[in-house]
């Protein structure tokens, strides 16, 4: 069609919408139509037209020379329409208040649209039992989904392995014939996924989630980027978090990924360390209206927290807590995201002859905003070894090492082998973390 005529575009349109099968409407448009002698020149693609020939345009077309001018049959066009706009307005404010009558109307309003959140609750976990992070979401999932209403997503085709089928099963997919579905089956496809939950937050009433691979989040990473950039809530769930997803080798192992998502200014990257955790960050996540949120999340079980909720929800809004604390001043200090806050706790067990305190990080980025006299309170800056730990690249964590500190990390592509083979050949064992802080000390010594 010609992409220049304004009826030819809505026909095409109105035809598309009721049509069976997707459409491709293609407009066949001239860069700097109507320009006085520059038309079909590449040059009016990004930079603004010369003085001399915006004053030939605007002589072809018939207007004022004036740098800011609006003919009046411009302001007459939309003036037009006012009173029927402003009637249109009036009379779905009043069919609101009507519907709003209903207890059930209005509580659905007040959460969605008005975004009065609930008085949330915390999902119930057997503690000293394992479980994967990625098996706590589902479940932290399916209990905040009966209290918001507006919660809405889905996976890019890995329903099974980022456990959202559940949701998917009760809420059903959203369609043309069902719109009342919260679940949309995104596909094989992560950028549009996260292009989409940004559209949703954008019109706002509805609080999007994301699923897939860690991996794969590269593939999303423009949408993210502008959800930072716009100040929007969207939740992506990213699981298989680290070499640990095993046999399927380094195409599918995050190496980098984590720390190249917290390079995103105002997006907060939460990497729980057992299912209690997972359900805190989540609800963070729910909470926190303008910035846009990741929660990676393992593959394989982690020991479930015999902490009070309370004081993990208190702990995850700094950023930062102690899992474990020593008697005294501590002599080293261990500073762990996800899968490796359970092993620092067992490498700590190794060293009782040290003064150890174990920190668990879920999110770096809520950590940086604290006070100087917190960080210091927490992580001291000087009489103790400083050792970070993450199934990731060491870049970025000697922030919080020192320059005598030890940073314990993967800084290669990972390999095809079990992920309990991978931890003993790559030092993620406490046997191995103990003898690698040991000799780190003796060094200092």
């Amino acid at each position: 069609i010609d992409g220049h005529d304004h009826e030819a575009i809505r026909s095409a349109i109105e035809k598309a919408q009721i049509m069976d099968k997707p459409s491709i409407i293609i407009g066949k448009t001239i860069m700097a139509k109507g320009s006085a002698g520059m038309e079909r020149d590449h040059n009016t693609h990004g930079a603004p037209l010369p003085e001399d020939e915006i004053y030939a345009t605007k002589d072809a077309l018939g207007l004022a020379p004036e740098s800011f001018f609006l003919p009046d049959e411009v302001k007459s066009h939309f003036r037009s329409r006012f009173d029927l706009l402003y009637k249109t307005v009036s009379d779905w404010d009043t069919q609101l208040l009507e519907c709003r009558k209903d207890s059930g109307v209005d509580s659905f309003w007040s959460v969605a649209v008005e975004d009065q959140l609930p008085v949330f609750t915390y999902p119930e976990f057997e503690e000293s039992t394992s479980l994967a992070t990625r098996k706590a979401f589902g479940f932290a999932l399916d209990h905040y989904a009966q209290l918001l209403p507006n919660l809405v997503g889905g996976s890019a085709d890995l329903e099974p392995s980022n456990y959202t089928g559940n949701f998917a099963n009760k809420y059903s997919d959203f369609q043309k014939n069902n719109k009342s579905g919260r679940n949309i089956a995104f596909g094989v496809r992560e950028f549009p996924m996260a292009a989409m939950m940004n559209g949703m937050s954008l019109h706002g009433g509805i609080i999007p989630f994301g699923g897939t691979f860690l991996v794969f989040a590269d593939y999303e990473r423009p949408a993210l980027r502008l959800a930072a950039i716009q100040q929007i809530r969207a939740i992506h769930e990213f699981t298989h978090d680290s070499f640990w997803v095993g046999e399927d080798g380094p195409t599918h192992q995050p190496i980098e990924h984590a720390m190249s998502l917290r390079a995103i200014p105002n997006f907060n990257v939460f990497r729980p360390g057992d299912a209690k955790e997972t359900a805190v960050c989540f609800k963070l996540a729910m909470e926190n209206r303008n910035t846009p949120s990741a929660l990676l999340l393992t593959r394989q079980g982690l020991p479930v927290s015999d902490m009070d909720y309370s004081k993990i929800e208190s702990g995850v809004k700094n950023g930062a807590y102690i899992r474990k604390d020593c008697e005294g001043s501590p002599e080293i200090v261990l500073i762990a995201t996800g899968s490796e806050v359970a092993l620092a706790i067992e490498t700590a067990k190794r060293m009782d002859d040290k003064n150890c305190r174990i920190i668990s990080m879920p999110c770096m980025e809520l950590f940086e905003i604290q006070s100087d006299k917190f960080k210091t309170d927490l992580i001291p800056s000087r009489g103790c070894l400083k050792v970070t730990m993450e199934a990731g690249i060491t870049q970025g964590w000697a922030k919080y090492s020192g320059p005598n500190g030890l940073s314990i990390g993967i800084d290669h592509f990972g390999a095809s082998a079990p992920g309990k083979d991978l931890a003993q050949n790559f030092g993620f064992t406490a046997d191995h973390v103990e003898k690698k802080i040991r000799a780190h000390l003796n060094k200092l010594l």
